[in-house]
């Protein structure tokens, strides 16, 4: 299982690689598309507790297995950027 990120590090950390390295349409997208799900991921348990809360213990448990859901989906997106990563720098002059 994925632990929850610390969503202010890992913002901190895509800015980071989104500077340092010049960036095609793909790259971009797959940012985007984790800096989204890492948003989801931390929002998830919150929702799941309000919920909870409310008396609404279906919509608790739906809320939980999407955010179970959207740990692993991050996790495919992840691995994706890495494989990205990888080929580039192996690429010639390391960043095509």
């Amino acid at each position: 299982m994925i632990s929850r990120p610390n969503t202010s590090d890992a913002t901190r950390r895509l800015g980071d690689l989104r500077r340092a390295q010049p960036a095609d349409a793909t790259m971009k997208n797959l940012l985007n598309l984790l800096s989204t799900k890492l948003e989801l991921c931390a929002s998830l348990p919150v929702f799941e507790w309000e919920a909870g809360n409310e008396g609404y213990p279906e919509c608790a448990a739906a809320f939980r297995e999407l955010a179970e859901a959207e740990r692993s989906s991050c996790a495919d997106v992840l691995e994706h950027l890495r494989a990205l990563l990888e080929r580039r720098a192996a690429a010639p002059g390391g960043a095509s």
